[in-house]
């Protein structure tokens, strides 16, 4: 029963992470590889790298070998998973916007990318001019957008490697990922959204709006997911509750997306996990002093 269960979390996050990007799941495997005797893992990471590099391109391989690299240095180095996840998407990301300088790939769409793309989108029905619109958008947000595709990509690359080592093995990343944002972070939205409403009134350099818009779109990743463990935690204290917020999710994922980003952000100064804590510590001890009377 228990290996069905870890075959089962294996499957899922291994197509999660090939939903995210080849890369981020090839890095899975070949940071698995280099757990192991490096006289062997280290040639068949290289060849998943050079595979990488054929099936996604220069930029595709580098992050491939980064986001590897990183995680089997922590692993071997008996980091926390929190720790790791901040250092794989950090590095990760870090390489993703250098290369983004001089070659086309995540953070760096042009239209010329997403050429090929044009027929499958007219034959859904669209016309030229609604193509190019999108075209268009996707390009201009195409930083804020392939950053949140690398950080996201390397967050399930590293669980995708953390569930094919049993506990047992030496080289493993253990622990939870009680994720939280600092408060001063905060300000990088609040900083961006000030830059959109300026720019309402007043002239704003095309590049700072740029900037400020892209900063906005990635900024929904970290608050989304803070939001989300704060919801996960509100609905396991209260029965019944996490029926309401599937559907929640299947009838108005804008709503729900919404909100979580928003609770995220206001969980960087209320801390309702810590109050949700409170309270179910609360209760049980009411529970045993009526048990007790």
């Amino acid at each position: 029963m228990r290996g069905n269960k870890t075959r089962l979390k294996q499957l899922l996050l291994g197509g999660l992470s090939l939903l995210a990007g080849l890369p981020f799941l090839a890095a899975g495997f070949s940071a698995k590889l280099l757990t192991g005797r490096l006289n062997r893992g280290l040639p068949a990471a290289a060849v998943i790298v050079i595979v990488s590099w054929y099936l996604a391109g220069f930029q595709g391989a580098a992050l491939t070998a980064v986001c590897a690299a990183v995680t089997a240095i922590a692993a071997r180095s008996g980091y926390k998973l929190l720790k790791t996840l901040y250092l794989s998407s950090g590095f990760t990301l870090l390489t993703a916007t250098l290369l983004s300088l001089g070659f086309p790939g995540f953070m760096n769409l042009g239209e010329s990318e997403l050429e090929p793309l044009r027929s499958i989108y007219v034959s859904a029905g669209l016309d030229s001019g609604t193509v190019d619109h999108v075209f268009s958008l996707i390009t201009y947000y195409s930083p804020g957008i392939g950053a949140v595709q690398i950080v996201l990509g390397s967050i399930l690359s590293v669980l995708f490697f953390q569930s094919l080592n049993p506990r047992s093995m030496g080289s493993v990343i253990k622990g939870k990922a009680r994720f939280s944002m600092h408060w001063a972070v905060a300000w990088i939205p609040i900083v961006s959204l000030i830059v959109l409403v300026t720019a309402r009134m007043s002239h704003v350099s095309p590049l700072a709006l740029r900037i400020a818009k892209n900063l906005l779109v990635f900024s929904a990743l970290p608050y989304g997911i803070e939001g989300l463990q704060v919801a996960v935690k509100w609905v396991k204290s209260l029965p019944g509750m996490a029926v309401m917020l599937i559907l929640s999710a299947i009838f108005a994922p804008p709503v729900v997306l919404g909100s979580l980003v928003l609770l995220g952000i206001l969980d960087t100064w209320f801390d309702y996990r810590k109050k949700i804590d409170l309270r179910i510590e609360r209760m049980k001890n009411e529970g045993s002093s009526d048990q007790n009377s």
